[in-house]
């Protein structure tokens, strides 16, 4: 209640500016109001604690520190009520009618340019100049501050305005320290004086602020019960790993993924813990039993972002690189401003800083798996193998640390997945590089033509079966002084013992290579004696520098152009229809047998793979390959 006769004043040029814009905007987020208006209570009992270390004339040094919200439906009003710092008359009037920062205008003119495009102004910047005050204009068609001062020998004072460009200060007779804001709700924003809309704020945003928040809802003027505790008040991250049970951090990570889990997402390894220099946050993260169903989605859901226990960003896509999207969990940083706004994200050193921090912790956690708990990194690498691979194309300086973690299967491990370190280790004498194929079906890669020549010699042939191997091969051309070679790739090196036996037996099929060369002229751009093929009679490989078969796939599901290219057939010499191919070709080179042969040579080659550009033609050679040996039969 006001004691004395009210003090007309107007706003600042700025602030009036500000005002228009919020009142006269449709924010899709009105709620952030509640968010400020609570951070800012919380700063105030913060200060009111702090000086009371040093300063015994602080009014009400024993009040144990609170905010009440106090809602009245029935008068459309919503009440937020701190028993913290408070303000006097002269302090209510320089702090909320004027804006102190000497960035203001450049907000205000941000602000004006998403407007006047048509864009909606983003709500977030809202607080970014210490104005989150005037967000409340947002819900309320008037507000009325009472505050009293901590410090002795100020009288309370009570602030209102309707936000139209003019405020009025007034004695008053409050008699507790502390701020009351009364906000006289719009028709069309009475939502902010039910229970269940205000606890769902309360609880999606301030839920961790480390003050009581208590809700008390009245009905015809009148309280419905005792005020209830609304908030956690404490921050699970802030406790000690060493109180927390296994139990406690499943019941958190449930919390974490949205209240609901799927039966079997068990998190499979949790990372807790604290920073205090150069940048002080804490973190409590999980990686998910099962792949988050968003996973590959643009606006899939990231870490939730706190600044001093206020979620200030529900998903922060900066607080880890892109190939550790999986990771789930909360941060909070004492360094960060409760009001950076998403476009300051990116840019913020803070923000840098931390994300530094966590992208190094996460990779130490899934080393630390990989070789502690094998089985479980199976788990990890299964479900986010796909997207850790990602980092090796796009994270030079933790390439080192992610190529430990690759895990592939082989042409004779099965089912089961292998390192990089275990495929060396396990090298045959006599095997100087690391052979890989790519494609999209392991079984289909295992049984290819092109790893013959490994097999034969005992050689494990990486099966790479994600499209994004296709990049991590242009990035990872060696591991341990080992080149990574393709078998469907170039021309396949020999030991120099196997070299001159395939340069001999090469130029025994010399005529089938010249008659071939003609006969295929304008299907491939070469035709040559194989080194990789001991069983199959021919395939087909890719030139050096070329584009994989595998990459082309990749491209054209992409819908990207793919141009028109020729490849390699290669023929196996030591094989028997080679050699009786041969044979008729240095016999008899007009016989009309050798260029069906050699098409089928290359149907063949082609049908290995799973695709033939003329079946029906292939089928009418094979007839007339089968009269004939029918008829000689």
């Amino acid at each position: 209640m006001d004691t004395g006769t009210p003090h007309k004043h107007e706003f600042k040029a700025e602030v009036s500016a500000l005002l228009k814009l919020v009142t006269n905007s449709l924010y899709t987020n009105q709620e952030i109001f509640l968010r400020e208006l609570i951070s800012n209570a919380s700063d105030a009992l913060d200060k009111a604690r702090f000086e009371a270390l040093t300063n015994r004339e602080l009014l009400g040094r024993d009040l144990a520190p609170e905010i009440t919200l106090t809602a009245d439906p029935d008068r459309k009003l919503l009440i937020i009520e701190d028993n913290g710092i408070g303000m006097s008359q002269e302090e209510a009037t320089r702090n909320l009618g004027t804006i102190a920062h000497s960035g203001t205008l450049e907000f205000l003119r941000r602000l004006k340019e998403q407007q006047q495009s048509g864009e909606r102004p983003d709500v977030n910047l809202i607080g970014q100049f210490g104005v989150g005050f005037y967000s409340a204009f947002m819900v309320a068609d008037r507000i009325d501050v009472y505050s009293r001062s901590a410090h002795a020998g100020h009288a309370a004072v009570h602030w209102s305005s309707t936000g139209d460009g003019t405020f009025t200060t007034a004695p008053a007779d409050r008699e507790i320290r502390g701020t009351r804001i009364e906000l006289h709700l719009k028709d069309e924003a009475t939502e902010f004086a039910e229970r269940l809309r205000i606890e769902n704020i309360v609880r999606r945003y301030s839920n961790y602020v480390m003050h009581p928040i208590k809700l008390q809802v009245l009905e015809d003027g009148k309280p419905t019960g005792d005020a209830q505790q609304v908030n956690e008040a404490s921050a699970f991250w802030t406790r000690s790993p060493k109180d927390l049970s296994e139990d406690d951090y499943k019941a958190f990570y449930k919390h974490v993924m949205g209240g609901y889990v799927m039966p079997g997402d068990e998190p499979i390894a949790h990372l807790h813990f604290s920073a205090d220099a150069p940048i002080q946050f804490s973190t409590v993260l999980y990686i998910p039993g099962r792949p988050p169903a968003d996973l590959f989605m643009e606006d899939r859901k990231s870490l939730t972002l706190f600044a001093r226990r206020v979620m200030i960003m529900e998903s922060c896509d900066k607080l880890l690189p892109l190939y550790l999207r999986f990771i789930r969990g909360v941060v909070d940083s004492e360094d960060l401003p409760l009001n950076v706004s998403r476009e300051m994200i990116q840019e913020h050193k803070v923000l840098t800083g931390i994300r530094r921090s966590l992208t190094r912790k996460v990779l130490k956690l899934l080393a630390e798996l990989a070789s502690d708990k094998p089985e479980e990194y199976a788990k990890v690498w299964r479900n986010f193998g796909a997207v850790l691979k990602e980092g090796i194309h796009t994270d030079s300086d933790h390439h080192d640390d992610l190529v430990e973690l690759l895990r592939y299967r082989t042409s004779s491990s099965g089912d089961d997945s292998i390192s990089l370190a275990q495929y060396v280790e396990a090298m045959p004498e006599g095997q100087d590089a690391i052979y890989y194929i790519t494609g999209n079906d392991p079984a289909a890669l295992a049984r290819s033509p092109h790893l013959e020549a490994c097999r034969a010699r005992g050689f494990q042939v990486l099966l790479m079966t994600d499209a994004v191997d296709e990049w991590v091969v242009q990035d990872l051309r060696e591991y341990k002084e080992k080149a990574l070679i393709s078998v469907s790739q170039g021309d396949f090196e020999l030991p120099e013992e196997d070299e001159k036996k395939n340069e001999e037996a090469a130029k025994e099929i010399e005529s089938t290579l010249t008659r071939a060369n003609e006969v295929l002229r304008e299907q491939v751009k070469e035709v040559r004696a194989s080194k990789r093929l001991t069983e199959s009679p021919s395939c087909l490989v890719d030139d050096e520098g070329d584009l994989s078969r595998n990459m082309e796939r990749i491209l054209r599901m992409a819908n990207q152009a793919v141009p028109t290219r020729k490849r390699i057939l290669e023929i196996n010499p030591t094989h028997p229809f080679v050699r009786t191919l041969n044979t008729i070709a240095s016999e008899a080179p007009d016989d009309p047998r050798i260029s069906t042969w050699i098409e089928l040579l290359h149907d063949q080659a082609a049908l290995a793979e799973g695709q033939v550009a003329d079946p029906a033609g292939m089928v009418k050679r094979l007839q007339s390959l089968l009269s004939e040996v029918a008829g000689h039969s």
